[in-house]
């Protein structure tokens, strides 16, 4: 294989790479030692709040309400007794958790069925007392069977704390609020677990463990239990490709070293800037193992193609890094690019990846250049006989296969330009269809614990989460204006009878159920008062008889100018979520109502209109500024255009395999497009920059070919084959977002070497022949 060698600014790199390159070594190792020790700095979180910035209305419209009412979060354990919830075991299991949970760390307020506030009036006398007796006094069969009937047929407790067939109850425990931190989830459901535990062995009880603490707690617990199991396995795949491509041991150790090394300056730099290390974060190592492996393969594969060539270890050495030096810059650019367009988005953890993953593209290409390859110069290598058997096979070196493989493009070039322009057609077609969508529980897989136990709540209660509506009065007091109450109440009558709503929980039922007891209970008096100074008489009555801990501070403002409205509804779905919440504002507003949205459950549905954004405003901008390198690489706008084909189709076949795979656009899969492409690029560029070298060189065009399928294919094949088991390893994990992001970044990137390895070639070949013929 023949290279030229030209003076210039790379010549002056290599020589000094190769006359200093013992002190390269050094000064890398220096740069290693600087930033690894940022890995003390290791932090994580998983709630909601690390998605946004803290200027971002969401979350200040959150901040207000968590000031007001205290967190919505909690940690909820669930009952299940199938021979009834009354029974006096179950009941009895009950009332011990109930009271159990007020130990659990970070816990403010228990509700269950055990210590709901009932209210009841004896004669003259208003009671509010627990809904079951202190622990210590016996449960009877007549008392639960009593008890049975008020719940069922209670205006509040069925399908919140009891389900409609009373075999199922469930226990919430409220978070304290945490405006400036994030509660420790670990902690919290580790401790639940623990109590849960204790009632494993019952017979007559199952326990569930929900709420957003848990959901919180398992994305931590899924991200590190898939991270524990695949990147010890992606290492392990990875020594089998590199041991299987090289023969070699040692060689074997040069891009494993290249990429640990980017891991750990990446991380390590992550830390130092204060990142914390979120669910995101998780597919970050992943990708700093892909493209650390790419440069590594390409230049090692080079070197042993000079070698077997018959050069020697110091002429291949330099050859190889000269050769790769500019192509290898320009991938990790382009890759940089695609990843830096995450920056665009207002998603923080988000951004935060694009950030490190361009940092950690960047340590890779300086590790490969300035620690690999010096140490190709000194460290003496057996060179494996199927390098040694790569040329000679053939005249000028070119493999037979890769003659073949270019008499047959060469044949069917015409062919292979109308499939793929119907494929891409038809793939077009489909992405065109892509649903935008996300469920939060079903980002866990149906093997996990708060993936069963969702399903379970969503079967018996219908679901029990849903959206806080803050309702301002506009005025001191105001929430006791019994015409402000009227409209409250017409809005949680309409919004009661929606068919997706479980149940509102608000102060509503609290004064109506208080007005019935002042009446003697009369059902009839179950209203709203007429005064003023009848709702604040039933209120403070109602207060008055409360323990500590269990006040209506949750529920009202001090001021009594806001109220809280809990809805409690069976959608999941971002899309379902976000269109009725916007229906509920509007019929609100429309009753006369000041009415908002929030809650962390909403806000993190609400990331769906970033996610949306983020995809947008990334893809436009990684293809606009991988066009504009391209442009500048090749010094041509019409082959700037051209190149920008090959990588864009695959990206169309990635919307139509979500189509078809029925894999909804959200937060991983809308990942995929932009880090896909500043990947795939690397094998045009590779590709295309060995082509027009070897054209202004004056190659003939099938020579050019048959040469970069012989020496730069082998290259493209093994690092496509790293990359796609890097992220494919991802699709046999735990959480649903990052196997669709590993499966879909495997079968894009699988695509996109098809596509160089076949179409590419068979446009170039066209072009060039429709330019022979325009001569």
């Amino acid at each position: 294989m023949s290279y030229k060698i030209e003076p210039g600014f790379v010549t002056r790199i290599c020589d000094f790479i190769k006359d200093h390159s013992k002190a390269c070594f050094v000064v890398s190792l220096i740069f290693i030692a600087i930033l690894a020790p940022g890995l003390r700095h290791f932090q994580e979180k998983y709630d909601v709040r690390i998605w946004f910035r803290e200027t971002d209305p969401l979350i200040k419209t959150l901040n207000s309400f968590e000031r007001q009412f205290g967190n919505d979060e909690s940690v909820v354990v669930v009952l299940h007794a199938p021979e009834g919830v009354f029974s006096p075991s179950p009941s009895t299991a009950l009332r011990e958790i109930t009271e159990e949970m007020w130990k659990i760390p970070e816990v403010i307020r228990v509700e269950s069925l055990s210590n709901y506030n009932y209210s009841y009036a004896i004669e003259d006398e208003i009671i509010v007392e627990p809904f079951f007796p202190e622990i210590g006094e016996e449960l009877t069969a007549k008392y639960l069977l009593e008890r049975r009937e008020i719940a069922l047929k209670h205006k509040v407790m069925p399908n919140y704390l009891i389900s409609e067939d009373g075999k199922a109850a469930m226990i919430f425990a409220r978070l304290i609020p945490t405006l400036d931190d994030s509660p420790d989830y670990e902690v919290i459901v580790g401790k639940t677990k623990e109590l849960v535990e204790r009632y494993r062995d019952r017979k007559d009880i199952k326990l569930h463990i929900i709420g957003e603490a848990a959901v919180n707690d398992a994305f931590r617990s899924v991200a590190n239990a898939d991270a524990a199991i695949f990147l010890p396995s992606l290492f392990a795949l990875i020594i089998i490709f590199l041991l299987f491509t090289f023969r070699s041991f040692v060689a074997m150790l040069f891009p494993l070293g290249v990429t640990v090394i980017s891991l750990v300056t990446t991380f390590g730099t992550a830390f130092y800037m204060g990142h914390t290390y979120n669910n995101i974060l998780s597919i970050l190592p992943a990708i700093l193992i892909a493209i650390s492996i790419a440069d590594s393969v390409h230049i090692l594969v080079t070197y042993f193609n000079f070698r077997g060539g018959g050069m020697g270890q110091k002429d291949a050495a330099y050859y190889a890094l000269h050769k790769n030096l500019i192509p290898t810059f320009l991938t990790s650019v382009s890759t940089m690019i695609g990843f830096f367009s995450l920056t665009m988005t207002e998603l923080v953890p988000v951004r935060q990846l694009g950030i490190l993953a361009g940092i950690g593209c960047f340590y890779a290409w300086l590790t490969t250049i300035f620690f690999m390859c010096p140490m190709l110069f000194w460290i003496p290598f057996n060179v494996p006989k199927h390098f040694q058997s790569l040329t000679g096979k053939s005249e000028d070196g070119v493999h037979p296969k890769a003659v073949l493989l270019v008499e047959f493009l060469d044949r069917h070039k015409g062919k292979m330009l109308i499939f793929m322009a119907l494929f891409t057609v038809v793939s077009l077609g489909l992405a065109t269809k892509i649903n935008i969508n996300s469920n939060p529980y079903e980002y866990f897989n149906a093997r996990q614990d708060i993936r069963k136990a969702n399903d379970f709540v969503k079967e018996v209660f219908g679901g029990n989460t849903g959206p806080e509506f803050i309702i301002d009065s506009g005025k001191e007091e105001g929430i006791k204006d019994p015409a402000f109450l009227r409209k409250v109440e017409a809005f949680k009558n309409k919004v009661d009878a929606l068919t997706y709503v479980n149940k509102t929980v608000d102060i509503i039922d609290i004064i109506k159920d208080m007005n019935k007891n002042l009446y003697g209970g009369k059902e009839s008096e179950y209203r709203l008062p007429d005064t003023q100074e009848q709702v604040a008489e039933e209120l403070f009555l109602y207060s008055m008889g409360l323990p500590q801990g269990m006040d209506l501070n949750n529920r009202m403002t001090l001021k009594k100018d806001k109220m809280r409205m809990s809805v409690l509804w069976s959608i999941y779905d971002t899309r379902g979520w976000l269109k009725h919440i916007d229906e509920l504002e509007k019929m609100g507003r429309e009753m006369g109502l000041n009415i908002e949205a929030t809650g962390k459950f909403y806000l993190f549905q609400r990331m769906m209109d970033y996610v949306v954004l983020t995809f947008v405003k990334s893809i436009t901008m990684a293809m606009l500024l991988v066009a504009l390198l391209m442009i500048l690489i090749f010094k041509s706008f019409k082959i700037g255009l051209i190149s920008l084909v090959p990588n864009v189709l695959p990206l169309v076949l990635g919307g139509a395999i979500m189509v078809i795979g029925k894999v909804d656009l959200n937060i991983g899969s809308a990942l995929v497009f932009s880090v896909c492409l500043g990947i795939a690029v690397d094998d045009t560029i590779h590709f295309l920059s060995n082509y027009y070298r070897l054209k202004k060189e004056g190659m003939p065009e099938k020579d050019i070919m048959g040469t970069i399928f012989t020496y730069t294919g082998s290259a493209l094949v093994v690092t496509t084959v790293i990359l796609a088991s890097g992220f494919g390893i991802y699709y046999f994990g735990d959480f649903v977002p990052n196997e669709n992001f590993g499966m879909l970044c495997a079968l894009v990137l699988t695509g996109a070497l098809l596509i160089d390895m076949f179409f590419l070639p068979a446009l170039l070949m066209w072009l060039a022949e429709r330019r022979v013929k325009r001569l």
